[in-house]
C-alpha cells in the first residue's frame, strides 16, 4: 500500500510536506489507509493528486507539467519522479486523463475518435486451466510457504540481510575514513588541507601501499615540523678553507731541534743543569752594561764575568735561539689561527641541513683539536730546545690528518651548496614536508583500523550480497516469467466482445440505460474489433455529459475484468466520478462501487477478502460524499497487548484544499467525517447537553442549544407532520407532537427555543450566563418524547452518532 506522499512540484502542488501537514490535531502524523475518502472543492487539486497516481499507472508523466518533482512512501518501496519505469505497485487510475487516453470519442464525438478495446476472459478452456493452475501451484504464495513466492521471499530476506551486512560494514569503515579526514587531517593546519574529503584519504591511504614508501619515523617528523615553521634565510656567502701549515712550521722547525753546537769554553755547570743555565742566559740581560752586582744577591759580579759567558754563550747559540723564537712564534700564530678556521654557525642553516652541519662541525673541531696537539707538540720541543740550546730534541711523529680536515670542510661546503639552493625550493620542501607528516599520519590510521582486513572483508561481504542479489534476481525472474506465461494462456481466452457485453451489463443493471451501448463491432479488416456506442442500434453523437460519464466509468469498472488487471492487488483511484449526474444516478455510482469494489467477498473461513489492496475515491460532491461514508469499511488486526491483536477500521478521510496557487493535503475535519447530514449534527449537540455534567468539559452544545435546538425540531416536526393548516405555526408542530398535557415542558421547551436562538426581542438575554439546568431539563424531555413516540427510530439516531442504543 500507499502511505503517504510529497509534492515538491507538480501541477497546483508546490512543496506538499506530508508529515508537516497531515497531523492529527498537529500531533501525530496519520497516512493512508486501505480505504481512503478524498474531498475538495473545483479545482482544490483532487485532478492533479490522481496525476501522480496516474503516472505510476503509465509511467509516464501527463503533458506540459515542467520539472515534476514528488516522492511516494509505500510498503513496496518509495517512488520519486525519477523511478516510474521500476516500481512495484499495480495501481489503476479513473480520471479525466483515462478518458482521453481510452474513450477519446466521448472527448472529441466526432469521426475519426475512438473507444479503445479491451478484453476480459470468455469461455472457459479446460485445458488452458489446467494449465494455469500448475503454473500456480508451481508460483504458490508467501502465506502458504510453498513455490517461487515462498522462495522468493526466504531469497529476498537473504538478500537484504547480506546487503545489509555489506552496507553496515562499508557504511562503518566510511564513516572511520570520513571522521579522521574532516577531525584530524582537515582541521591540522599543519597539513595545510583546507578541503580533504574521504576521497583524499582514499587516495593517500593507496600512496602509502606503493612500492617504495616508507613512512616517516617518530624521530624524522620533529625535523619536517620544525622545517615548516622555517623562514627563509640569506645565502652563506664564500666557502670554507683551511690551510694547515704544520708541514712547514715541522720543515722549519726540524733542522733547528736537531742542530748539534758546542760553546767556546764551556761552563760545565750550566751544561749540567740547563735550568741554571736559563737562568743565566736571562740574568745576562738584566746586568749587562747596567750594573756591577748581582740583582738577586747583591754581591759584586767578578771583574770578567761576561767575557766567561760570551765564552759560554757564543754567536752560534743566539743565532739558534733567534731562530728557534721565531718558529715558536709561528707555531703559536698557527695555534691561535685554529679557533678562527671556522666562523659558521647552525643558524645559518636550514633545519635539515642544521644537522648535518652540526656533525661535521664537530667532527671538523675534533680533527682540529688533534691538529692543535700536534702543533702544541711542535712548540714544545721547540721551547724545549730553546731552554737547552747545546742538547737536540728529537720530534715526535704528528696525529692529525690533513686529509681527514679536508674532507669535513668539502662536507661543510657541500652543505653551504645545498642550504643556499634551499632558500629557491623551501615552498617546494614545505610541500613535500606536509605530505610526508600527513601520509605518516594516514598510514598509522590506517594501520590502527586494519584498514586492508577491513576492505577484504567488506569485498567478501559485497561477493555474498551480490550472490544473494543475483539468487533473488533469479527467483524474481522466474516469477515473472510464469506470470507471464499465465498472461500468455488467459489472453487465449481473452474477448473483446465480452468486455462490450460487460459495460452494457452495467449500464442497463446500475443505471437503467438500455438503449445507450457499447457495441463491438467487427473492423474493415475483418480481423480486428472495434468499439463503437450506439443509441437504440444506430451510431450515436451529441451524447450528454451525464451519458459519457456513466459511460466511461463502467468502462473503467468491466476493465478492470481485463487480463493484466484481474486477480492482481491494486490500488485503485477514482477520481470525482459523477460530474454531471442527478441524484439518482449519484446513487447508483455509488451502488456500483459498493458492490463491484468496496464490499468484501467471504472466504470459506468467514474471513473477508476484498477485491482491492488500497482504494482512493475523491470527490467535490456532498452528496456523493454522504453516500461514501456508506462504503463497506475495512478491517485491519493490530497489536492489542499480551500477544493478542483486534480488529479497528482500516479508513481515512482527506481533504484537498486550495490556497492562493498551491493545492494542501489535510485531514478531512469532524463535521465532514462524522456526520452524514446536518440534522445528525443537530441531534448529536442536543443529545451532549441532556447530562448538565458535561458542560464542565465542553461547554460550545450548551451555548448554541436553543439554535440547535430550534433547527433540529423544525427539520424532525416538519418530516413528522408534513402538511398543516399553518406552515408557519412551529408552535402548534411542537404541540401536537409534545401533547397538550405537557404544557409547563412545552412552554419551558419555547421559552429555550426562542429567546436562546434569538437574541433581537430579548437583548439583554445575551448579557446573561447560559441556565445549564434548564437546558439539561429541556434536552432529556425532547430525547424521551422522541424515544417514547418511536424508539426504533431513536435507537437508529444513536447509532449514526455512535452512541449505544437505549433499552428503556
Amino acid at each position: 500500500m500507499i502511505n503517504q506522499i510529497d509534492i515538491a512540484s507538480f501541477g497546483s502542488f508546490s512543496g506538499l510536506d506530508w508529515k508537516k501537514t497531515v497531523r492529527d490535531n498537529g500531533k501525530n502524523v496519520k497516512t493512508f489507509q486501505r480505504l481512503n475518502i478524498l474531498y475538495g472543492r473545483n479545482y482544490s487539486g483532487k485532478t492533479t493528486l490522481s496525476r501522480v497516481f496516474r503516472a505510476l499507472e503509465t509511467r509516464n508523466f501527463p503533458l506540459n507539467y515542467v520539472n515534476p518533482s514528488f516522492t511516494v512512501y509505500g510498503e513496496k518501496g518509495n517512488v520519486t519522479q525519477a523511478g516510474l519505469l521500476t516500481h512495484n505497485y499495480d495501481v489503476r487510475v479513473y480520471n479525466h486523463d483515462f478518458v482521453t487516453d481510452n474513450l477519446s470519442f466521448l472527448v472529441n464525438q466526432q469521426i475519426g475518435s475512438e473507444i479503445k478495446t479491451f478484453a476480459i476472459v470468455g469461455e472457459q478452456n479446460k485445458e488452458i486451466d489446467d494449465a494455469i493452475a500448475l503454473i500456480e501451484v508451481k508460483l504458490g504464495g508467501v502465506e502458504g510457504k510453498t513455490g517461487l513466492r515462498f522462495d522468493l521471499e526466504a531469497k529476498r530476506k537473504e538478500r537484504d540481510r547480506t546487503k545489509t551486512n555489506h552496507s553496515t560494514a562499508s557504511n562503518a569503515l566510511e564513516d572511520k575514513l570520513r571522521s579522521h579526514a574532516a577531525d584530524k587531517i582537515k582541521k591540522n593546519r599543519q597539513y595545510g588541507m583546507p578541503v580533504y574529503t574521504i576521497e583524499h584519504i582514499r587516495r593517500d591511504i593507496a600512496a602509502t601501499k606503493k612500492p617504495g614508501f616508507v613512512a616517516l619515523t617518530l624521530e624524522e617528523q620533529p625535523g619536517k615540523l620544525a622545517l615548516l615553521k622555517q623562514e627563509a634565510l640569506p645565502d652563506i656567502t664564500g666557502t670554507l678553507t683551511i690551510a694547515l701549515q704544520f708541514d712547514s712550521l715541522k720543515d722549519s722547525a726540524e733542522p733547528l731541534l736537531s742542530k748539534e753546537i758546542t760553546p767556546t769554553k764551556p761552563i760545565q755547570e750550566l751544561l749540567n743543569d740547563s735550568v741554571l743555565q736559563l737562568w743565566v742566559k736571562q740574568g745576562i740581560g738584566h746586568h749587562r752594561d747596567k750594573r756591577d752586582t748581582c740583582a738577586f744577591c747583591r754581591q759584586s759580579l767578578p771583574h770578567d764575568i761576561w767575557q766567561t759567558l760570551d765564552q759560554h754563550f757564543s754567536k752560534e747559540s743566539g743565532d739558534l735561539e733567534m731562530a728557534l723564537d721565531n718558529v715558536i712564534t709561528s707555531v703559536k700564530d698557527e695555534i691561535a689561527a685554529i679557533a678562527g678556521f671556522v666562523s659558521l654557525r647552525g643558524d645559518q642553516f636550514y633545519m635539515e641541513e642544521r644537522s648535518a652541519f652540526d656533525t661535521s662541525s664537530k667532527a671538523l673541531a675534533e680533527a682540529l683539536g688533534i691538529y692543535k696537539k700536534d702543533l702544541e707538540a711542535l712548540k714544545k720541543s721547540l721551547e724545549t730546545r730553546k731552554i737547552n740550546l747545546f742538547q737536540s730534541v728529537a720530534l715526535k711523529p704528528s696525529l692529525h690528518d690533513p686529509k681527514e680536515v679536508q674532507k669535513h670542510v668539502n662536507a661543510i661546503n657541500v652543505l653551504i651548496a645545498t642550504n643556499n639552493g634551499k632558500t629557491k625550493t623551501l615552498e617546494k620542501d614545505k610541500t613535500a614536508a606536509r605530505d610526508a607528516l600527513r601520509l605518516a599520519d594516514v598510514f598509522a590510521f590506517a594501520d590502527a583500523i586494519t584498514y586492508d582486513t577491513e576492505l577484504v572483508r567488506i569485498v567478501t561481504l559485497k561477493t555474498g550480497a551480490d550472490t544473494a542479489g543475483k539468487t533473488y534476481t533469479d527467483v524474481e525472474k522466474d516469477i515473472r516469467d510464469a506470470e507471464a506465461e499465465i498472461q500468455t494462456l488467459k489472453a487465449k481466452q481473452k474477448d473483446e466482445r465480452k468486455g462490450a457485453e460487460r459495460v452494457n451489463s452495467l449500464l442497463s443493471n446500475f443505471f437503467g440505460h438500455d438503449s445507450i451501448k457499447l457495441e463491438a463491432r467487427d473492423g474493415a479488416d475483418k480481423a480486428t474489433v472495434k468499439f463503437e456506442i450506439t443509441r437504440n442500434g444506430k451510431s450515436a453523437y451529441n451524447l450528454s455529459e451525464g451519458e459519457c460519464s456513466l459511460i466511461a466509468f463502467c468502462y473503467f469498472i468491466a476493465k478492470l475484468d481485463a487480463p493484466e488487471s484481474k486477480g492482481r492487488e491494486l490500488i485503485i483511484y477514482i477520481d470525482d466520478p459523477i460530474s454531471s449526474l442527478d441524484g439518482n444516478h449519484i446513487f447508483f455510482m455509488f451502488s456500483l462501487i459498493e458492490s463491484l469494489i468496496a464490499k468484501p467477498i467471504k472466504n470459506a473461513d468467514g474471513s473477508n477478502a476484498y477485491r482491492y489492496k488500497q482504494l482512493f475515491i475523491s470527490t467535490h460532491n456532498l452528496d456523493f460524499l454522504k453516500y461514501l461514508k456508506r462504503l463497506s469499511i475495512p478491517k485491519k488486526k493490530i497489536p492489542a497487548g499480551e500477544g493478542k491483536t483486534k480488529s479497528v477500521d482500516d479508513h481515512e478521510h482527506f481533504m484537498i484544499e486550495r490556497n492562493g496557487a498551491s493545492s494542501n493535503i489535510l485531514l478531512m475535519p469532524s463535521y465532514l467525517k462524522d456526520y452524514v447530514t446536518e440534522f445528525h449534527y443537530l441531534f448529536h449537540q442536543i443529545y451532549k447537553c441532556k447530562d448538565q455534567a458535561a458542560a464542565q468539559i465542553c461547554h460550545e452544545p450548551f451555548f448554541g442549544f436553543g439554535n440547535n435546538l430550534r433547527k433540529f425540531l423544525e427539520a424532525f416536526l416538519f418530516f413528522k407532520y408534513p402538511y398543516h393548516d399553518d406552515r408557519n405555526d412551529t408552535y402548534e408542530r411542537i404541540k401536537k407532537f409534545f401533547g397538550e398535557e405537557e404544557d409547563t415542558a412545552i412552554a419551558l421547551v419555547n421559552r429555550l427555543n426562542n429567546e436562546f436562538s434569538h437574541l433581537e426581542a430579548v437583548p439583554d438575554r445575551g448579557f446573561k450566563p447560559v441556565e445549564i439546568p434548564e437546558i439539561a431539563k429541556v434536552a432529556n424531555f425532547v430525547l424521551d418524547k422522541i424515544y417514547a413516540a418511536d424508539s426504533a427510530q431513536y435507537n437508529a439516531l444513536l447509532k449514526s452518532i455512535g452512541e449505544p442504543e437505549r433499552t428503556h
